[in-house]
């Protein structure tokens, strides 16, 4: 007689088709809290808790790229490789840091190597940030191994639930035009 798995299925069992996975959000919000509202608190509390799992990846990430390249300053080249060639300006706007902040990472990536500064062709008083051959390389590396971080955390979902995942990602993040 065959063992059954984890899940308590015997073992070599024909499964139906995957069901569509419903999602049970642990609830931190009031117990007052229902309908529409109690929803979008527990979205709230999920995003936040979202948002520490991408802090802590982000911080292992940067120390994956360079031990003496602190998150912010990950964070700055992350932005600098995506946005090319962009200014000090840009950064601060675009994330909300402060300009001293900003020049301080951008030295810090420049004596390191992995960011170069040069006179904006248009304008040669404008000096542009742009990414060497050595960050892009280094980034790289990181990039696959961020994937295998994140891989654990979508291990057994289909490729539709992943696509799907991504779809509200996307529009979560793309807010309604507020005409």
């Amino acid at each position: 007689m065959s063992q059954p798995t984890d899940d308590g299925t015997p073992a070599g069992a024909v499964l139906d088709a995957p069901r569509p996975v419903r999602f049970t959000a642990p609830r931190l919000a009031s117990p007052d809290d229902d309908g529409r509202e109690g929803l979008m608190a527990s979205v709230v509390d999920e995003i936040g808790s979202m948002m520490v799992e991408a802090k802590r990846t982000i911080a292992a990430a940067a120390s994956r790229f360079d031990p003496d390249v602190p998150p912010t300053a990950f964070y700055v080249l992350r932005y600098v490789m995506k946005h090319q060639p962009c200014t000090a300006g840009d950064i601060v706007k675009a994330m909300a840091l402060d300009k001293s902040a900003v020049s301080r990472q951008v030295a810090l990536l420049r004596e390191a190597g992995f960011v170069d500064v040069v006179p904006d062709a248009a304008d040669g008083r404008v000096m542009t940030l742009g990414s060497t051959d050595r960050a892009e390389a280094r980034m790289l590396e990181v990039r696959h191994e961020n994937r295998a971080v994140f891989r654990s955390h979508v291990e057994g979902w289909t490729d539709d639930e992943l696509g799907e995942f991504a779809g509200w990602l996307h529009r979560f993040n793309t807010p309604a035009d507020p005409r």
